[in-house]
């Protein structure tokens, strides 16, 4: 899986950056119940007013049983270009060859 690089400052990540359209609408609920209930329910991730930033567990039995099948690949892709989390931004990258949901 990734490969961690360290620095002075810690360890430096890989991410995927993309645009929250590639996230399905359910799983941006999911990611936006999540911050709203302080973390008790929803889709774990990092959140802000732009986007989110969702962990790409090391191995693929470790993907949380109920992420979508859409986000469960977009994880594969994120994993084998070595990053540990997906970017989900407004303004983010689209991927032609990608599933685009609005």
């Amino acid at each position: 899986m990734s490969k961690t690089k360290p620095s002075t400052a810690g360890l430096v990540c890989r991410h995927l950056d993309l645009s929250t359209g590639h996230l399905p609408v359910a799983e941006r609920d999911a990611c936006e119940l999540y911050l709203s209930s302080g973390g008790t329910a929803g889709r774990s991730c990092l959140g802000g007013p732009y986007g989110w930033m969702i962990y790409v567990p090391t191995e693929a039995e470790d993907v949380p049983q109920d992420v979508s099948p859409e986000l469960a690949a977009l994880m594969v892709q994120a994993r084998e270009q070595d990053c540990h989390y997906i970017h989900f931004d407004r303004d983010g990258s689209i991927d032609e060859t990608l599933p685009f949901f609005d």
